[in-house]
């Protein structure tokens, strides 16, 4: 542990105070491991980005092949704007083209970005994105079929385009976005992410799962109720695609209790990180005074 703490002084020493550091750590890494903590951090330092402000964060999903929780490291497509901006060698491209099929449905969309090279020259860099392969979907509970969002539903372009172009920027600059993803790629990922939590049934016959209680169901609810409004559909839809479905906080199996509670107690504090941050900094600065 004496080794962690040293390495935590060094990036203290860069971008980070050390208030700033034990900050991001109780925020995100609460019961992770340190290896996890140090990697973050250190992604944190070669892109810029601030976790702080929500500029960059982890996001922990159950892999079924290793049996455990994994962690991706997300931003936003401001965030790899960013990134690629403070290169020095990155334009806005053109406006996304896009593909249809006969009946007019959405195929594919295509971004571009453009590039400077060592020599001066700018070139374009293009990238594809396939709507089936991003579309986020929920379980429709009476027909039983999987449905596009409300979201990709409305806004179905804008949606894959930033896609693509997170494709774009990356395939320009992966010495500078290897290893990090937008949320909007990962989107329908973070939807299946609850259902992706329960382990593979046995085949056996199954029983019906047993349930929270009522006071279990009003803390999840009350504290759902303070969350990012967009995280509360990622869930509700994650649950939908359960197995057995989940329609309601009252029927969360006990089995996915505890996960779905800290993850949402993270996002409350996330969701409502910037007023406590500000007074935190008030605060530091009055001390120095």
């Amino acid at each position: 542990m004496q080794l962690v703490h040293k390495k935590q002084e060094q990036l203290v020493s860069g971008s980070f105070s050390q208030s700033h550091v034990d900050l991001i750590k109780d925020m995100y890494f609460k019961g992770s491991s340190d290896s996890e903590f140090m990697m973050f951090m250190h992604v944190c330092k070669k892109t810029g980005l601030d976790p702080a402000m929500r500029q960059i964060f982890p996001v922990k999903r159950w892999d079924n092949k290793l049996n455990k929780e994994t962690m991706t490291i997300q931003t936003g497509i401001d965030g790899y704007r960013l990134i690629a901006e403070r290169t020095g060698r990155y334009a806005p491209g053109r406006e996304p083209t896009y593909q249809y099929e006969g009946n007019g449905k959405l195929i594919s969309a295509t971004s571009y970005v453009k590039k400077q090279t060592a020599d001066g020259t700018w070139h374009e860099i293009a990238a594809t994105a396939f709507y089936d392969e991003y579309v986020q979907t929920f379980l429709d509970k009476k027909s039983g079929v999987k449905k596009p969002t409300q979201f990709w539903q409305n806004m179905q372009h804008n949606q894959l385009a930033k896609c693509a172009e997170a494709l774009a920027l990356r395939k320009a600059f992966p010495g500078d976005l290897s290893g990090i993803y937008t949320k909007e790629e990962m989107a329908q990922a973070d939807v299946e992410d609850m259902a992706m939590a329960q382990p593979e049934a046995p085949q056996v016959e199954e029983k019906a799962p047993e349930k929270i209680t009522a006071e279990e169901s009003l803390e999840l609810l009350s504290v759902l109720n303070e969350c990012d409004p967009d995280y509360v559909k990622r869930v509700m839809a994650g649950l939908k695609i359960c197995k057995p479905p989940v329609y309601e906080i009252k029927d969360v199996p006990r089995r996915m209790y505890k996960l779905a509670l800290e993850r949402a107690l993270e996002n409350r504090k996330k969701y409502h990180f910037t007023p406590e941050y500000e007074e935190i900094e008030e605060f530091d600065d009055a001390v120095e005074a």
